[in-house]
């Protein structure tokens, strides 16, 4: 697990008169498929950059080899030519995927692999290629937290309020069919793991639970009060579509994707927004953190 410490910059609220930090999960895009909604990518991270956002990388950016795939592949002697003629293929599949991320450069809090990525004879990713153009860490391939810092000034007294908002987030894994399926895997890591937002991708469900947090607290003074605090747990969505008319395979012939062969159901497309807004409470500095799905 990778944890990396990060000072965001504020900027007026799209809704309240407050300071906020606006950040959208990107996660299974799948570059390179057939039913890659691109045009909503493209317009998702362009609007994110216009509107001031952060992003994190949430796994599957590239439809490419699999797991299996990898481990197929591995289990063979390729030549060299084969080896370096796929890297090239894939490198220009990686370059056409860049074009629409690259907007979003020094403005990726992190992000972590998922299952579909391809290994380069060089011993880099395309997903530590993309940390590198985004000019983020790379997270690896387990779960990742980015941790936001918050500085309040108090001149009048001489010192200063400081506020943490921490992101956890993992690709996840498994399936279900169900829309809370992807939530309720997060709810497993909230119990164990600390977090002020939770993201999970890999199932394609879309949608925002909510883990309580409650605790009490004493002043200097010895005034006891009392914290709620709504943790989210937040389904990534996704921009693959499962089902689509008209779809083909490389002869030209009538082919449905692997979600409509498995006859699983449709994916939600789109993702979400997390609105982070830093506070002072009870002369201590909080986070309130609210989800837009």
């Amino acid at each position: 697990m990778e944890v990396e410490a990060y000072t965001p910059k504020t900027v007026d609220s799209l809704l309240f008169p407050l300071k906020e930090v606006r950040v959208i999960p990107i996660c299974d895009t799948h570059i390179g498929a057939q039913g890659a909604d691109l045009d909503r990518l493209r317009k998702t991270i362009l609007w994110g950059v216009e509107h001031d956002c952060y992003f994190i990388g949430v796994g599957d950016y590239w439809d490419v080899a699999s797991p299996s795939n990898r481990r197929a592949l591995a289990s063979i002697t390729l030549y060299d030519s084969v080896r370096e003629m796929m890297d090239d293929r894939m490198h220009e599949m990686f370059k056409k995927g860049l074009a629409i991320f690259k907007p979003a450069r020094d403005r990726f809090l992190g992000l972590v692999t998922g299952d579909h990525v391809w290994e380069f004879g060089d011993g880099s990713t395309t997903d530590t290629r993309l940390a590198e153009e985004m000019g983020c860490k790379f997270m690896g391939d387990g779960a990742g937290e980015t941790i936001l810092k918050f500085y309040y000034e108090k001149p009048s007294k001489g010192n200063n309020l400081y506020a943490t908002c921490e992101l956890w987030y993992h690709h996840g894994k498994g399936w279900g069919e169900s829309p809370v399926a992807a939530v309720n895997q997060l709810a497993k890591a909230a119990a164990h793991f600390y977090a002020d937002c939770y993201f999970i991708a890999h199932q394609h469900k879309k949608g925002v639970g909510y883990s309580p947090w409650l605790r009490f607290h004493v002043t200097p003074k010895g005034h006891i009060f009392y914290e709620a605090q709504e943790r989210p747990l937040v389904a990534c969505g996704g921009y693959l579509k499962g089902y689509q008319q008209g779809s083909t395979n490389l002869a030209g012939l009538p082919s449905a994707s692997y979600i409509e062969k498995k006859m699983l159901m449709p994916t939600a497309l789109g993702g979400a927004m997390v609105f982070i807004r830093p506070r002072i409470k009870h002369g201590r500095g909080e986070v309130d953190v609210q989800v837009l799905v």
